[in-house]
């Protein structure tokens, strides 16, 4: 199951009990080892303990199986499953009352936090999940190697060598005819190496595609590409020796291409959100209006500062947003309930109809009105 079909998943959780979310920031620069893990950790679960102990109006049994969750969560990050290797986050869930233990690794750093509400917290997964995987073909006339993952755990996954001959030093028509046939070994090569990627594409189903390689060559090989692939490239080519370059070094390039990627698409999202919004079609922007297509369903892309956060209203059945305090569902009637996190609100109701969540990193003086806006599907 895919990281964002998880989200989905949890976002449809609907139990009866509350659910302790727990956000461990695996970032290995300051938590590479054991002790500096061991110590955020215990810092989460004390306060977990306390957040428990803190909460109204909560059933005696609920408070015991809340105090247990906090003991089996203690007792699976202190354990040798617990999925450090390869994460730069972990996402935890557990409602033991409501049989839900949930682990989630995650490609991004997350702060470090825990929540106790009635339903799994999901914001902070969102902007790991998005990320983009991505496959990299390094070609030359000769070779190739593709390499497939998140920017980040970038791994060699195939080789291909061709059966190119080495130049001939006789002239005449044996020189000719061996020249026409160098060149159609390189094509052959070139043809199977752009199978070899169309296929793993269909199969797979990568974010983007970044090629890197001798620049006559790497023109030849994406005209060889399906057309969905091709739609897929990157504009900068990966610059690295294929026979050379070790994976750290093709992800340390391929993570400036993410960079270069990020921004432009976040310019042009906001560049599209100016003009939709200043005509008044297919854009919303600020609070209220946005509240309001995300009910209407019609979000493609919810943008959201960094920051953002407000106050809102929530039906407890149908779960439509409103900025209206004291007032009632007008689908069911139904009594509102303040929301004590909006930002989590907006998010699941994006997420849960398929819509993308951009939060606006490189373009900060560009944030929209009140931190919130949206691309409509129509």
């Amino acid at each position: 199951m895919s990281s964002v079909e998880q989200v989905r998943r949890l976002i449809e959780h609907r139990g009866r009990h509350r659910v302790i979310s727990l956000y461990l920031d695996l970032d290995p620069e300051r938590f590479a080892t054991p002790p500096a893990r061991a110590s955020q950790i215990r810092s989460l679960l004390d306060g977990a303990a306390r957040d428990v102990d803190a909460i109204d109006g909560l059933a005696h049994e609920d408070k015991l199986a809340l105090r247990e969750d906090v003991k089996r969560i203690d007792s699976f990050l202190s354990s040798p499953e617990a999925p450090f290797k390869g994460a730069r986050s972990l996402a935890l869930f557990c409602s033991s009352r409501d049989d839900l233990f949930e682990v989630v690794q995650l490609t991004r750093p997350v702060p470090a936090r825990v929540v106790i509400e009635a339903a799994p917290y999901v914001e902070p997964m969102i902007a790991a999940v998005e990320r983009r995987r991505w496959l990299v073909a390094l070609v030359n006339r000769r070779s190739a190697r593709l390499l497939t993952g998140y920017p980040e755990q970038l791994r060699e996954r195939e080789r291909v060598d061709g059966s190119v001959h080495g130049q001939h030093d006789q002239g005449g028509w044996s020189q000719a005819n061996y020249e026409r046939s160098v060149e159609k070994d390189a094509m052959d090569h070139l043809r199977t190496v752009a199978e070899t990627v169309n296929r793993r594409w269909r199969r797979e189903r990568f974010d983007r595609v970044a090629v890197g390689g001798p620049h006559e060559v790497v023109a030849r090989f994406e005209e060889l590409l399906a057309d969905e692939v091709r739609s897929r490239l990157a504009p900068t080519n990966v610059d690295v020796d294929l026979g050379s370059a070790t994976e750290a070094q093709v992800r340390s390039q391929v993570e400036q291409i993410v960079l270069e990627d990020e921004r432009r698409d976040e310019r042009e999202s906001l560049d599209r959100l100016d003009g939709a919004v200043g005509t008044g079609n297919r854009g919303a922007a600020g609070l209220s209006d946005t509240l309001d297509v995300l009910n209407e369903r019609r979000v493609q892309t919810l943008l959201l500062s960094p920051g953002f956060d407000g106050e809102a209203w929530r039906c407890p059945g149908c779960g439509l947003l409103t900025v209206q305090a004291g007032s009632r569902c007008p689908a069911d009637g139904a009594e509102l309930q303040r929301v004590e996190h909006l930002r989590e609100a907006v998010v699941e109701a994006a997420v849960s109809q398929d819509a993308e969540v951009l939060v606006i990193r490189h373009h900060p003086e560009r944030e929209p009105r009140e931190g919130i806006a949206a691309l409509l599907r129509f």
